[in-house]
Parts: C-alpha cells; sequence; structure tokens
C-alpha cells in the first residue's frame, strides 16, 4: 500500500471526513513507524474505542478528531510487548487511584518487579496474570501510592530471595513428590514440595499436612490464572481469594479448567488434614493419615502443576 493508498483508507474510515495538512504529517509519521497491517489493526481498534455517531449514523466530528489524536498512542501501545502493555495498564490504574502518582517511580518499580519475576523462571503469562491480578489488586488495598511503592519493593526483595536462598540444603528424597515431577519448576513451588518430603520423612507429619494444603491452594490459584478464570474465585470484595474449600467445590462445575474427576473428588481429603492439623487444639496428624493417600496426593499435583502452566 503506497502513502496515498494509506491516506485513502483512512479517510474511507473517517467519511463524511478528511484529513488536514497536519493530520496528513501525522498519518506519515505512522506510515514510517509501523506496517500495514498493524496500522489497520490500530485504526479498528480506535474507530471501536471512541467513535460515536449522530442520528445519521455518522460519526462525530469530536470523535474523529479524538480517533486522530489518540491513533499514534494506539499503535506504540500494539508495538510494546505483552508484558509491557500490562506495566502501562497498571500505572493507569494508579493514576486513577492516586493523585499524587508518580509514573516514572512506579514505571522502575514495575520493571524492577518484572526483572525479579523472570530470573525467577517465571514465564511470561505468569508475570501477566500477576501483573492484572495481584499487583493491581495491591493498589486497590493501598491508602497511598507510598503505600503501594513500599509493598510492590518487600515483594521484589521477597522475590529476589528464592534465587539466593540454597533450597538444596532441604535433605529430602522424594518421599511423597518425587524430585522428577518438580524439577525444573520455578524456586519457590520447588520449595514447597522439598518441604513436604523433607517433614514427612523427619516425621513432622503435621508441617507436612499444612505444607501439602499450602501447595494445593497455591497450585489452583494459578491455574485459575492460566485459564483466565480467576474472576471464578474472587471473594465479593473484589480483593481476595475465596476460600480452598470453595474454590475446590468451584472446579466441580468448572468446564473450562476441567479437572479430572479423580482430582475434583480428591483434594478435599488434603484441605481437611491441613486444616486440622493448623486449627484443631487437640489434633495431631500422624503417619497413618497422609502415607495410604500419598498416590492421590502426587497424582492431583502433577496434574496442577501441567494446569498451572509451570510443566
Amino acid at each position: 500500500m503506497s502513502f496515498d493508498e494509506f491516506i485513502a483508507y483512512v479517510e474511507s474510515k473517517i467519511t463524511p471526513f478528511t484529513l488536514s495538512e497536519s493530520g496528513r504529517s501525522d498519518m506519515a509519521m505512522l506510515y514510517k513507524q509501523y506496517s500495514e497491517e498493524s496500522l489497520k489493526e490500530c485504526i479498528d481498534i480506535g474507530i471501536n474505542q471512541y467513535f460515536r455517531y449522530d442520528g445519521n449514523c455518522k460519526p462525530t466530528s469530536e470523535s474523529v478528531e479524538e480517533f486522530l489524536c489518540k491513533l499514534g498512542g494506539i499503535a506504540y501501545n500494539r508495538s510494546l510487548s505483552s508484558i509491557d502493555r500490562e506495566i502501562n495498564h497498571v500505572k493507569a490504574i494508579g493514576r486513577k487511584a492516586f493523585d499524587n502518582w508518580n509514573d516514572y517511580r512506579a514505571n522502575g518499580i514495575l520493571h524492577d518487579y518484572v526483572d525479579a519475576l523472570k530470573n525467577a523462571s517465571w514465564s511470561d503469562d505468569q508475570i501477566i496474570n500477576d501483573l492484572r491480578a495481584d499487583t493491581v489488586r495491591l493498589i486497590s488495598r493501598s491508602r497511598s501510592c507510598s503505600q503501594w511503592y513500599k509493598a510492590m519493593q518487600g515483594w521484589i526483595s521477597d522475590i529476589q530471595q528464592w534465587s539466593e536462598n540454597d533450597t538444596t540444603t532441604i535433605s529430602e528424597d522424594g518421599s511423597i513428590i518425587p524430585t522428577h515431577i518438580f524439577d525444573g519448576v520455578r524456586q519457590n513451588i520447588q520449595s514447597l514440595c522439598k518441604q513436604i518430603n523433607a517433614s514427612y520423612e523427619n516425621n513432622l507429619y503435621d508441617c507436612t499436612a499444612v505444607i501439602m494444603r499450602r501447595l494445593l491452594e497455591v497450585l489452583l490459584v494459578l491455574s485459575y490464572q492460566k485459564h483466565g478464570l480467576e474472576s471464578d474465585i474472587i471473594d465479593e470484595s473484589g480483593n481476595r481469594h475465596v476460600t480452598l474449600d470453595k474454590m475446590i467445590k468451584n472446579t466441580q462445575q468448572n468446564k473450562e479448567l476441567a479437572l479430572s474427576s479423580n482430582t475434583k473428588k480428591d483434594m478435599a481429603l488434603f484441605k481437611d488434614l491441613g486444616n486440622y492439623s493448623a486449627h484443631k487444639i487437640w489434633y495431631n496428624c500422624t503417619q497413618k493419615d497422609i502415607q495410604p493417600n500419598i498416590m492421590k496426593y502426587r497424582v492431583i499435583i502433577e496434574e496442577l502443576l501441567y494446569k498451572a502452566g509451570l510443566k
């Protein structure tokens, strides 16, 4: 498509209006920077977002002007990586939430956060899901942007310690979750798997039950996030995940998550074991409570690792 053909294409979209000389100059810059296919996609996006119509189903002059002003920004955002676009989305939410929001400072923090997650072997999809969910949710929970900055920096510090911690010092023999199942996944998940094995092998059965429950809940949340279903497990406040009991009940009818029937049936067993060990005053977990169900747990965890996109 030549430049004249591109101008004709744009004007066909804004009929009955035409481009001014300054408008043609703006289009010339876009034409040089971006591909024909990308510009056509951006034009369609801009029309859907900004066009408003009069009684004769014609776009209003004000909406056409707004569309033309926003087209360069749309093209720029489309040229960014998915993660960078999500970072911009988080910053836009922050600007609306706090009057004294500092875009420059927030941008640095968010990029440091993403770098920390990448260094912890998170995939792009997992990072994007985190930015859309936990990072944005933290804005709604914070009373000020300063509180959000501080909390984010705390998260970054915690993540950096994942790789600094020598998790190989956890001596375990894969008694509940064999090493080949969790080998190669990100460090915090590996650490939980190793702690489950080590605590069981050292007769710390209450510890085993609690961490088994924790790993189950973590992998369920990550599975919902991976499939774009996290809203299914957010409570009425919009700020927190529902209880594990409610998550498990949701899996019973969640066709998009599509867990196997055995996993849906058996998860409640490990939820109860963990709850008893954490909250029942007179209860102590024993080896006999765990040992007969090791295979069931192993099958559940391996399935959830795949559902969460970790394997």
